[in-house]
C-alpha cells in the first residue's frame, strides 16, 4: 500500500515547538542578568580593585561570557568613568574585552604604591577619630604598600597627641593593637577631664584584659615619681644658687692672700678685723696698727 508523505505543516510545527522551548530559556537568562546587575553597586572610582573583587565574586556562579561581563561593567560606570574608556566602548577589541576594560580602569583610578604610602604619611590625621580607627585605616593602606609593622607603629604614634605619646612611651613592648586601645582610653578620659582616673571597670579592662590595666597603673605611678624628682632637683638648684651668692658677698671685700705676703692677715683678723680677740703669727694687723 502506498504511504502518503507527511503533511507540509509538520516542519512548521516542529519549529514552533523549538521556539517555545527556547523562549523560557531566554527569559531565564534575562532575569538572571537583571538579578546580577542589581547585586552590584556603581563603580567605585576610589577603590577600583576592591570593586572588581566584588564583581568577580558575584559573577563567579553565573558563568557569564566575556562580552556579558564587559557590558555589565559598562552599565555600572558613571559619566566620568565612561569618558576614560570611551575608545573601548565604541571600538572594543575582538577578544578579552572584559580584561582590557578592567586593566584600563585600574590604570586610571588605582593609586600607585608610592602614592598610597605618601597618603599614609602626609594625609591621615587623628582628627575626631579614635586611635583604633586611625590604626585600622592605616593598616588597610599598609597592606597594599607593604609597610612594615614597625614603620606603621612609628607613623601611627606620630599622629597621637603629646599626652598620649608620653604615657604609652613606657609600653613600647606592647603590640600596636594594644597601644591603640590604651590611647583610646587616654583620649576618652582627657576629653572628660579625668586623665588620671583610669579605673578597673573601664572599657580598656574589658577590651585588653588585666595586663593592660597593670601597665596603666604603672604609668600613673611613674608620672608621680617623675614629678617628685623634678621638684627635688629644682629645690636643690635654688639652694645652691643662694649659697654661692652668699659666699661671694662675704669674700668679695678683700681677697685672701698667702702667708708669705707682707699684708697677709691671720684668720681671726681676716674675719673679724679690729674686733678680733686673738691673733696668729705671721699677721700684718699689728704691724699696720703700729705704723698708723
Amino acid at each position: 500500500m502506498y504511504n502518503s508523505p507527511p503533511p507540509a505543516s509538520a516542519p512548521a510545527a516542529t519549529v514552533q515547538s523549538r521556539v517555545k522551548e527556547e523562549q523560557p530559556e531566554s527569559s531565564s537568562m534575562t532575569l538572571a542578568a537583571i538579578s546580577v546587575s542589581s547585586k552590584l553597586p556603581e563603580f567605585w572610582v576610589e577603590m577600583p580593585r576592591l570593586w572588581f573583587a566584588q564583581f568577580e565574586a558575584v559573577m563567579a556562579p553565573q558563568k557569564q561570557g566575556d562580552e556579558a561581563k564587559f557590558n555589565l561593567v559598562i552599565s555600572k560606570l558613571g559619566r566620568d568613568s565612561i569618558q576614560q574608556v570611551s575608545d573601548l566602548v565604541t571600538s572594543p577589541p575582538a577578544e578579552n574585552k572584559y580584561k582590557a576594560l578592567q586593566e584600563r580602569l585600574l590604570q586610571v583610578y588605582e593609586e600607585s604604591a608610592e602614592r598610597q604610602f605618601q597618603k599614609l604619611v602626609s594625609e591621615m590625621e587623628l582628627g575626631s577619630q579614635k586611635p583604633t580607627q586611625l590604626l585600622r585605616r592605616m593598616k588597610d593602606l599598609g597592606r597594599t604598600t607593604q609597610v612594615s609593622e614597625l614603620t606603621l607603629k612609628s607613623l601611627w604614634l606620630s599622629r597621637m597627641p603629646p599626652e598620649v605619646r608620653a604615657v604609652i612611651a613606657v609600653c613600647q613592648d606592647q603590640s600596636i593593637d594594644n597601644l591603640s586601645v590604651i590611647a583610646d582610653k587616654i583620649i576618652e578620659n582627657s576629653r572628660s577631664g579625668e586623665i588620671s582616673a583610669i579605673s578597673g571597670q573601664s572599657t580598656i579592662a574589658q577590651a585588653s584584659s588585666e595586663p593592660i590595666m597593670d601597665l596603666v597603673q604603672q604609668v600613673n605611678t611613674l608620672k608621680l615619681e617623675v614629678a617628685a624628682l623634678r621638684n627635688e632637683v629644682q629645690n636643690r638648684g635654688r639652694y645652691r644658687t643662694r649659697s654661692q651668692q652668699g659666699y661671694r658677698s662675704r669674700s668679695g671685700s678683700r681677697p685672701r692672700r698667702t702667708a708669705g705676703d707682707p699684708d697677709w692677715l691671720c684668720r681671726f683678723h681676716y674675719r673679724w678685723k679690729k674686733n678680733a680677740r686673738r691673733c696668729e703669727e705671721p699677721c700684718a694687723w699689728r704691724k699696720e696698727n703700729k705704723e698708723n
